[in-house]
């Protein structure tokens, strides 16, 4: 890919043969079209394609989340391609073994400067719930008591999670989280992020840990 300077397609977009103009966000770009490739994949291209349909399933829940607070647009790097690269990343592809596994410790599904909080516990101790609790921190200026929490979570063997909004504040203290009976026994997997009330500021996420559903 490249940056077109004095572009001879005047500001417009298209393709000349395999060469592709687009302008993504005011700026002009030039792509190469791949060559087709009727070859069957190697077992490596497969785990690495593989990889990237995880990554994709994963993200699909929570993609208008992470559009808008994951950072901020780097150059031509928007913010959703920086929430997908780092679940890509956290898949990690094993050559030897020819697997992939999950690092659910890697993943954030948030990413900014409101002050997130010290997470305590994640615990299940009534049927079909698990309960998060955290320090409460608010300090009235940065930190406030109505900033919301919101709870990603997700099965050791999905790979699509659930992102839920407006779930408590900071002052709360603690959620607990209703799901349904299927994840009886399961082991689920637990982030959580804050967002400011009016929507402006968001946390970095936390992983609050894996919990098994009682």
């Amino acid at each position: 890919m490249g940056k077109v300077t004095d572009s001879i397609l005047g500001g417009t977009t298209g393709r000349t043969g395999r060469v592709v103009i687009a302008n993504v966000f005011g700026t002009e770009i030039s792509r190469i079209r791949p060559k087709k490739n009727d070859k069957p994949a190697t077992p490596k291209q497969a785990l690495v394609k593989e990889r990237m349909r995880l990554a994709a399933l994963f993200i699909s829940s929570y993609k208008a989340f992470a559009s808008q607070y994951f950072g901020e647009r780097s150059g031509l790097r928007s913010r959703y391609n920086q929430a997908m690269t780092n679940i890509m990343n956290a898949y990690h592809i094993d050559f030897t073994t020819f697997s992939i596994d999950r690092a659910n410790e890697e993943i954030i599904f948030s990413k900014g400067d409101l002050p997130e909080v010290t997470l305590s516990s994640l615990i299940s101790t009534t049927a079909s719930t698990f309960t998060v609790t955290w320090e409460d921190n608010s300090d009235g200026t940065d930190a406030l008591a109505t900033d919301e929490v919101y709870i990603l979570y997700c099965a050791e063997d999905e790979n699509r999670p659930k992102l839920l909004r407006h779930i408590a504040t900071r002052t709360d203290g603690a959620t607990t989280v209703t799901l349904l009976n299927k994840y009886t026994g399961k082991t689920i997997h637990v982030w959580l992020c804050l967002v400011k009330a009016d929507g402006t500021k968001v946390s970095i996420s936390d992983y609050a840990g894996n919990v098994v559903i009682s």
